[in-house]
This record gives structure tokens, sequence and C-alpha cells, in this order.
């Protein structure tokens, strides 16, 4: 089977990682003075301090010409002038000085980064002289820089009640009121990374509620509900995000994904193909997009620049991997597994994808290898699998492990069906055939494509018309080549040789021979008691030496039963069945009493049987490896000769 593209680096996750672990979301505050700027505002500073005015407003207009956003050296360049002219004129300003010692030492306090002091010291200026808007501005600020975002407010407030609203007052409520949302995103993606998705989705909605024009908050929502698996709602909030900026890649890419999983599958190529064409997602990104629009060479070739450019993530490398074997390299495929399994380790499903990756390489011994890891892992719970996932991995270990096997197939008039190459229909008089084969994989499974040596005794042990040849007079024995070209379909090809054994009276040829088997629930199962079951094989063949044309088939429909009771390897398998063969050899004749034999080149019936089978030969990581069948059918004849009707039994036993 091909790998589902859901891929560990599919879109989802991708998306909502890039969210999550964004960088913390800046401030809404001026930035940090550095380089030149903030060495020439230390002399500025240390002027004020030395009480040289002058050179401090010297300093502190240059320093502000170099970052005009930092209010602080205006602020000093006010305090500078208001000191300067309180010293060259002090006749303006007769009493006490309220305040300004208290919002001096706040202001070196700010200054150096000391903005719980700062704090202190604006309150006790406010205190001695609460008009006065620098110390209230002063306190608000520094509360900002320590997030305390709510006192901040509260100190607004205060300030409007005393001082009245002022375009300086609304706007640092409204930066305020933008910090807080920021503060709340990043609690939403917080919540994200730890995967405490229902708090995600309640901060999100919360900051678009009080931003609903933010598309940075509206990535979080969606985010948020993708991970909390609310998938329709996910999709009607990047909906109406969209609506407010339509070339967003990373909302495109998230609605598509939303409505691939909704099984809108044309609206969600559309969304991809968009995002793609908007051009700034990053190239793991567009890798997982390509991946999803069916173009593995497309994805692969991002994943890869990626990579060159040192933009993988971690766990990101197993995703050449995959994208090597939706193109159908699974050769390379493997090599990558193989390659991140020796580097950094594979994750139990990694390990799982990689096992039928190696079977479909083919390499039997790592995807066996890897099967079993597999299954450790579910024994020691790290892989949650059904019982019937387990199942059918230990058949898989089962299959791969397989290079000989023995069958012995005992019939009452009819051919054998053990391999789907029965060989030509028996006459229409009662025998019992019995034939015992040995076969040989040289090259092993292959992903089912394999080639089989072979050789096979066949006698019949009885008959019911005395003329005709049984015991050491019909043994004969075969040797030949089976070819399974194809891992979709059971057609196998064979060319055999036959010949007499013990001086039998058998005359040797060369048979070539074509067959085909298609069949439904024929393994056991381990999930439910009962299952229905078809099989049916038909298979021609010619006799080159004794040009001999010949045609078999039979169909079984019906409904296996596990007989728990007995064993749970023990299975009952009432069906009804139809059979048809052709001979070239067999004709009518007329014997010497004048009388027509029924004898015909072909013959079809349909009836009823019953078949019994019990497994055994299992491991812990092996399936049941081996079964004895025994099965009966009673069948009206439908055209052609007698032998088309009658009872017919068939035994076997496959090592």
């Amino acid at each position: 089977m091909r790998l589902s593209i859901v891929l560990g680096l599919s879109v989802l996750p991708a998306l909502c990682q890039a969210e999550s672990t964004a960088a913390p979301p800046p401030q809404i505050l001026p930035l940090a003075l550095s380089g030149p700027a903030y060495e020439i505002a230390n002399q500025a500073y240390a002027a004020y301090n030395a009480k040289d005015y002058d050179l401090a407003i010297a300093k502190a207009q240059e320093a502000l010409r170099q970052r005009s956003d930092v209010d602080r050296l205006r602020k000093l360049i006010q305090l500078a002038e208001w000191d300067k002219d309180r010293r060259d004129h002090p006749e303006r300003y007769p009493g006490n000085k309220k305040g300004f010692q208290n919002g001096e030492r706040s202001l070196r306090a700010y200054a150096n980064g000391d903005y719980d002091r700062a704090a202190t010291f604006a309150r006790k200026a406010i205190a001695e002289s609460p008009k006065n808007r620098d110390y209230r501005m002063m306190l608000i600020e520094a509360l900002q820089r320590q997030q305390r975002l709510d006192e901040a407010e509260v100190a607004i407030d205060d300030a409007v009640a005393v001082l009245g609203d002022s375009p300086q007052l609304t706007h640092r409520r409204e930066a305020l009121h933008e910090q807080k949302a920021v503060n709340t995103a990043a609690k939403g993606y917080a919540s994200l990374a730890r995967g405490d998705n229902d708090a995600a989705v309640g901060y999100a909605r919360d900051v678009v509620r009080q931003y609903p024009q933010n598309i940075a908050y509206r990535r979080l929502l969606v985010s948020a509900l993708i991970a909390q698996e609310q998938y329709a709602a996910a999709r009607s909030a990047a909906t109406e995000a969209l609506a407010l900026k339509g070339n967003d890649a990373t909302l495109l890419a998230q609605r598509g994904q939303m409505r691939l999983r909704l099984g809108d599958k044309s609206g969600a190529q559309q969304d991809f193909s968009q995002a793609l064409a908007v051009g700034n997602l990053p190239l793991r990104e567009q890798a997982s997009l390509y991946a999803a629009l069916g173009q593995p060479q497309e994805a692969l070739s991002r994943l890869q620049q990626a990579r060159a450019r040192g933009e993988l993530k971690p766990g990101d490398e197993v995703q050449i991997a995959y994208f090597l074997s939706q193109a159908g390299d699974d050769q390379a495929a493997l090599a990558e597994f193989k390659r991140v399994d020796r580097t950094q380790g594979l994750s139990p499903k990694e390990t799982q994808d990689a096992a039928y990756t190696a079977m479909r390489a083919p390499d039997d011994v790592q995807a066996i290898a890897y099967f079993k890891r597999v299954l450790d892992y579910q024994q020691t719970g790290d892989l949650q699998m059904p019982d019937q996932q387990v199942f059918d991995t230990r058949r898989a270990v089962s299959d791969l492990s397989r290079v000989w096997g023995v069958t012995n197939t005992t019939t009452y008039r009819g051919a054998s069906t053990s391999n789907g190459l029965s060989g030509a229909p028996s006459s229409s008089n009662d025998s019992l055939q019995n034939s015992t084969e040995v076969f040989w994989r040289p090259a092993g499974y292959r992903d089912a494509r394999f080639v089989e040596l072979y050789g096979r005794v066949t006698d019949t042990l009885w008959n019911k018309e005395s003329g005709n040849d049984k015991g050491l007079d019909a043994l004969q024995g075969a040797v030949g080549v089976r070819i399974k070209p194809f891992t979709e379909y059971n057609v196998m090809a064979a060319f055999e040789r036959t010949f007499p054994l013990a001086g039998s009276n058998v005359s040797g040829d060369w048979l070539v021979r074509l067959g085909y088997g298609s069949s439904i629930g024929t393994d056991l199962r381990v999930d439910v008691p009962s299952w229905w079951t078809s099989q049916f094989y038909a298979e021609g063949g010619r006799y080159l030496r004794d040009k001999r044309n010949y045609f078999n088939s039979e169909w079984q429909l019906g409904r296996s039963i596990r007989l728990d009771r007995v064993s749970p390897r023990l299975v009952v398998f009432p069906h009804v069945v139809l059979a048809a063969d052709y001979d070239s050899k067999m004709h009518s004749s007329v014997d010497a009493l004048g009388r027509n034999k029924t004898s015909s080149d072909n013959a079809g019936g349909a009836g009823v049987g019953v078949g019994v089978r019990y497994w055994f030969r299992e491991t812990k990581h092996k399936a049941p490896q081996s079964y004895i069948d025994f099965s009966v059918q009673y069948r009206e004849k439908i055209f052609g000769d007698d032998r088309a009707q009658g009872v017919f039994a068939r035994m076997t036993y496959s090592w």
C-alpha cells in the first residue's frame, strides 16, 4: 500500500507549530537604547547629574535626533531646561520644590532599568505634586515596563480623573490595551505548546473579540481550533479571516487542510494552489502543500532546498523519505528511512511506514526487522494498533519470511486449488488422487512478485474403473518454475516438465499454464467471529507434445465462522460453489453396444459445500504459517459431462 499523504510534515502540525513556537511577541514600548545613541544618552545623563544643563540638553538632543522614539530623552531635556531656568532665575520659583527630588530619582532609576524603584519614586512625586503630568507619565511607563498592566491602567484612570483626558493619555491607554492583547495571545500560544487546547481557544477568542481586524490573532484562533479538532469551526474562522486579508498564505493553507479533512478536495486544492501562489511560505511548508496536491517531486525538491539552507526542524528529515515514497522511488525512500534511523531514530509510526516501504523496495530482510520492531512497540504500548492490524502485521512477517514450503493435497473428483495451478481436469470416472509439492523461492517474497522453483509427485490412489492406471502405474513427477510478476494481481505463469516415475505408464510432456486467482477473507481474522469469504481461480494450460488444451475454474462464496469454543484457530466455511472445466481430449463417443457415453470436452456444475480449516505454527512475530483444510461439496450438473455432478472432496496440508 502507498503511504497516506498524511505526513510527519503534514500541513496541519507544521502550521500550528509555526504559530505556537514563534518568538515572544514584542512589547508595545519604546525600544531599548543601543549603539551610539546609548553612549550619547549616557553622557547626557552624566552631564545632568553634574548639573551641566547645557551639555545635558545638547547631548540629549543629539541622542534624540538618532532615536526620536525615546520619550525619556525629551523628559530629560525638559528637566534640564527647567533646572537650568530654576538655577538662573530663582526668583521665578518661590516656595518649596514639590515632588522634584522624587521625580528626579524616578527618572534616574528608570534610566538605569530599575523600573520598580522608578515607580516607587514616581508615586511619591505624585503624592507631593498630584497635578504634575510628567510624574504620572513616568509612573505609567515604569509600570508598563514591569508588565504590571492593570496597575498601569489604574494609574491612567487616576491621571484622567485629576488632569482630564488628553491625546497623550488616550494614546497610552490604547497602547496598554494592545499590550494586554499581545500578552493574551502569548498565553494562547503557550497553551497550544503545552497541549492545553481548550485554554488556547479561550484566549484566542478573547483577543479576537478585542481586535477583530488583527490577522495574527485570527491565525491563533484557527490554529487553536485545529488543535482542538473543531475542523468545521476552524474552516469558518479561516474564511472570516481571509475576508479581511484574502492573500494570507498561512490561512489559505490552514483552510485548505480543513477542507480536505471535511471532504472538499477540490476546495482544498484551490486553497493550496493559492497559498503557493502567494509565495511567502517557508520551503518546508511549501513541500507539505505540494505533497497534498499530489506533486511529490516538487515537494521533495522544496524539502531538499530547505535542508541545504539549514531550515529543517527536528523530525523533518524523515519527510524526505515520505516524499520519495510518494514519488514512487521506494528504494531511495528506504535509504532515507535507514539513514534517519541511524542518526536520530524513527518513531514507532515512522518505523511502521518504513517497514511497508522496505517491503515494496523490495528488501525482505529489512522489512522483517522493521515489522518486528512495530510488533514490539505494540506490545510495550508505544504504538496503538487494532487487533486485526496486529495480526496482519504478523501475517506480513510470515509471508516475507517464507522461502520454501510443502503442500500435500488429496482430492476425490476435481482438481487441487492449493496454488492456483492445478493441471488438467479428471475424466468422468470417480478417482482419488494425491499430490505432494515442494517449492523454493530463491529470491524471497519480493513484495508478492516472486519466482518459485518446484517439484511435484502425483499419483492416483484409487480409481472406480478397473481399467485405468493407479498406484505405481499412474505415478508421475514434475519439475518447473512459477512466476508471479505483479504485486496487485494474483496472476501466475508456470512452465514445467512432467515425467513418469517407477516405470509408470505416464507419458512425459512439457506443460505451459497460466492462472489467475482472487480472494477475499480467506485468511484468519481475529477482530470478528465471522466474515464473508470469496475465492475464485481460473487456469488454462497446454501440453505441448500431446497438443492438449485444458481450462479449470471454481468460485466459492460463503461465510467463514471461527469456532472459538473449540479453538480460535479453527474455522468452518459453509459456501455455495460454481465450477466449470474444459479438456480438448475429451469427446462424446459410442460404446460397442451403440450407447452414447456422456463424456464431452466441457462440464459445469453448481452446488453447496462446507470446509473446515485449522491454522497452526505461529510465533510472537509470525501469524500461523501452516494449515490443514478439508472440504466436501455436492454439485448438480449445469452443462456438459457428468463429471460436473456428484460429491467432491479435498484435503490439503500446507506447511
